[in-house]
């Protein structure tokens, strides 16, 4: 269940309410009438799975807030370490690359990794004496 809103959360953080609202009323609502059915009293179900929903919504709050400042930091540190003409060896498509807000619309945790990966693929360069 917590997967499943943890996937909720983030599809509206992205702004894609509609495929939120779709797991919101299918998937999460499967999962929380399953755990309500196992529960032996309606009250401690619910205090539980209010419980449950807090954290999780916590948790992607928090995730979201690291991957905001990081993203930034990850990339002053990569760019200048990544010639020009490799840096688009690996394209992603678009649909996974994560969106975290207006301001690291161009970057994202993707494009790190795939930067990090033509790195590692670069031959050594001999050090210069």
């Amino acid at each position: 269940m917590g997967r499943i809103y943890r996937r909720i959360c983030f599809l509206r953080f992205d702004g894609q309410a509609g495929e939120a609202s779709r797991l919101e009323f299918s998937e999460l609502k499967e999962a929380i009438d399953a755990a309500k059915s196992a529960s032996t009293t309606t009250d401690e179900a619910d205090a539980i799975l209010r419980r449950l929903l807090d954290e999780e919504g916590e948790r992607v709050s928090e995730a979201v807030a690291f991957a905001e400042v990081l993203i930034p930091m990850l990339a002053d540190r990569i760019s200048p370490a990544i010639p020009a003409k490799s840096a688009g060896t690996l394209p992603l498509r678009a649909s996974h690359r994560p969106r975290l807000g207006p301001d690291s619309a161009e970057r994202s945790i993707a494009d790190f990794i795939d930067d990090m990966l033509v790195q590692d693929r670069q031959p050594a360069h001999p050090i210069s004496r």
